[in-house]
């Protein structure tokens, strides 16, 4: 980023305040540890924190001034003859309404997607970024950058030489799926389905599907929507979103991509199915995964890549870290799920590892702790996933209040752990060479740190 301050202040809208010959910004923060060069500090307000109370400290560190809200610099008495301020109505507004402005900069960017959905929208988006790749300078949304504070700084980032975009938008409330949509404009839009993430917050279904469409707010007209065939909710929406539409799907042979005849490899942790009379191969495992794959395939035929070309992007597919990681480890084959974790993601989970212990001939096992943000439907989400552990004849290691629920479903095909170090020990002392160990559960869970103990265990006892 290199920018003139006048620049910006006419892209947020604002009005400068304090202005001491600071001429250009190379660098946007919003934490007040991390500043950078030539920064220019917004100070955000949070559920916990307002960066006002933080903006002291950023011109310390060398920001060279701050996008504040109106009548902040006098409440605060911030040195105006030391940085420059911009006074917003709202810094987070102005955030987002520099990214959009940024990204008006780059002539070259020809093709930006936006990706959604309940579950799978980080795979999905990497299958994307993989297809359109094949034919384009592509970038996409790294880590968590799905937010109205992390997309922007995936527009920030932008190469001059990038032809192809593809973010991820998430949400958890009603609104913000519609500011990044607002923010990014982009041509395409993919919804992988609608489940239950969020529930609590959004209230139903119907509410998360409402919010989800947001996504078509800031697309013009004749654009592209790429939806589920099989979710029904999605499908009601045929010949209603005002855009043009594509479905793709397994089970509903009337949608526009149909995976057909798909196999499974458990000793290549690959898929592979034949959708347009071509026969795709993934590096990735599960009915699930095809779904995830599909909106690809999709894009890429709008975007007038070959068939070659689309399989050329699905082998150089990657998938984020802890998002179905699977590896053998001391002999034993890890299911590594721990970033987040569904109620449909799980029972697709479960479904990889039954396949996978069917190849290796050991046990099926779980590690799962909470689901969290489910609202009322918690205790429903938990029984049914210990329901369907016990019909795969999958033994469960559990922690987390909500999960008693699971293991009171389980009977007794389950364990519970009122302190989750313990699950490490005890696991690693009952597991066999050829068991097969998923470990999931929502971010907040951290079940990260419990993997990272189980390989320790094993290791010192040298199985």
């Amino acid at each position: 980023m290199d920018l003139e301050i006048a620049e910006i202040i006419k892209a947020v809208k604002g009005e400068a305040v304090g202005y001491p010959g600071i001429d250009r910004i190379k660098n946007i923060v919003v934490d007040s540890r991390k500043i950078l060069p030539d920064s220019l500090f917004f100070a955000l307000r949070g559920e916990n924190a307002d960066g006002h109370d933080y903006v002291a400290a950023a011109l310390e560190k060398g920001a060279l001034g701050a996008v504040v809200r109106k009548n902040s610099v006098k409440k605060y008495a911030w040195p105006i003859e030391k940085a420059a301020f911009v006074e917003v109505h709202d810094p987070g507004d102005a955030l987002l309404d520099l990214a959009k402005y940024y990204k008006s900069l780059f002539a070259n960017l020809g093709v930006t997607v936006a990706v959604t959905g309940s579950v799978g929208k980080t795979t999905a988006k990497e299958f994307i970024y993989s297809v359109l790749g094949a034919k384009f300078a592509a970038q996409k949304s790294e880590g968590n950058l799905n937010t109205e504070t992390g997309l922007p700084f995936t527009l920030f980032s932008l190469a001059e030489n990038t032809e192809a975009l593809v973010l991820e938008m998430g949400m958890s409330a009603f609104g913000e799926i519609k500011r990044l949509s607002r923010t990014a404009n982009p041509q395409t839009a993919a919804i992988t389905n609608i489940g239950t993430s969020h529930i609590e917050h959004l209230g139903s279904k119907e509410g998360i599907k409402k919010a989800k469409f947001e996504i078509l707010e800031g697309m013009a007209p004749g654009s592209n929507i790429i939806l589920n065939a099989d979710d029904p909710l999605l499908y009601a929406e045929k010949n209603r979103t005002g855009k043009n539409e594509y479905f793709f799907g397994i089970e509903n042979k009337e949608a526009d991509f149909v995976a057909e005849s798909m196999e499974f490899d458990y000793e290549k942790n690959s898929s592979s199915f034949t959708a347009d009379g071509f026969r795709f191969q993934i590096p990735a495992l599960g009915r699930h995964n095809v779904y995830n794959a599909l909106p690809a395939l999709a894009i890429g035929k709008i975007y007038g890549l070959a068939d070659k070309e689309i399989q050329n992007g699905f082998d150089s597919f990657q998938n984020a870290k802890m998002r179905q990681d699977i590896y053998e480890y001391n002999g034993i084959t890890i299911i590594d799920g721990c970033y987040n974790a569904s109620l449909e993601s799980t029972l697709a989970a479960f479904e990889v590892l039954s396949g996978l212990a069917e190849k290796t001939g050991g046990c099926k096992i779980a590690v799962l702790a909470d689901i969290l943000e489910a609202g009322s439907h918690s205790d429903d989400i938990h029984a049914e996933i210990g329901a369907a552990a016990v019909e795969k004849n999958i033994s469960l290691y559990l922690y987390g209040e909500n999960s008693k629920t699971t293991y009171e479903s389980a009977k007794s095909g389950g364990r519970y752990f009122g302190d989750k170090s313990e699950i490490a020990r005890v696991l690693s002392g009952e597991v066999q060479k050829g068991d097969v160990v998923l470990f999931k559960a929502s971010r907040g869970m951290a079940m990260e740190t419990v993997l990272e103990d189980f390989k320790k265990f094993l290791q010192f006892r040298g199985i």
